[in-house]
């Protein structure tokens, strides 16, 4: 998989940084091992920084995206998605609100972080 992810606990949320060049489907699992790997937290917020992903830029793959963030990590309270603002479409947040996720979309990681922890 050409993925990469570092995770990095914080008071209250945790972060998660992604990067690389996956395809659609390994993104998906991506998301399945996250909810694995969410359950054990003990905090139940997250930033996923996707600032480092250069795939997945059609509105196609950010609506396929949503649909699996809300199936994998509806446990999390608040789930913050950091993107750069030339990717920005919110078609991953809303179809992920829709089925109950509790994600937003940013540009600026201190927004991110000021909503995760407000």
């Amino acid at each position: 998989m050409s993925l990469r992810f570092d995770v990095e606990h914080r008071k209250g949320y945790a972060v998660v940084r992604v990067e690389g060049e996956p395809s659609l489907g390994q993104f998906l699992s991506f998301l399945q091992l996250m909810h694995v790997e969410t359950s054990g937290w003990l905090v139940k917020r997250a930033l996923f920084d996707l600032r480092g992903v250069e795939t997945l830029t059609s509105f196609t793959d950010h609506y396929a995206v949503g649909e699996e963030a809300a199936r994998q990590l509806s446990h999390l309270q608040r789930v913050a998605s950091l993107v750069p603002p030339d990717r920005i479409t919110r078609a991953s947040e809303k179809t992920a609100q829709r089925s109950g996720l509790n994600l937003v979309i940013f540009t600026d990681e201190a927004e991110a972080v000021a909503w995760l922890t407000a």
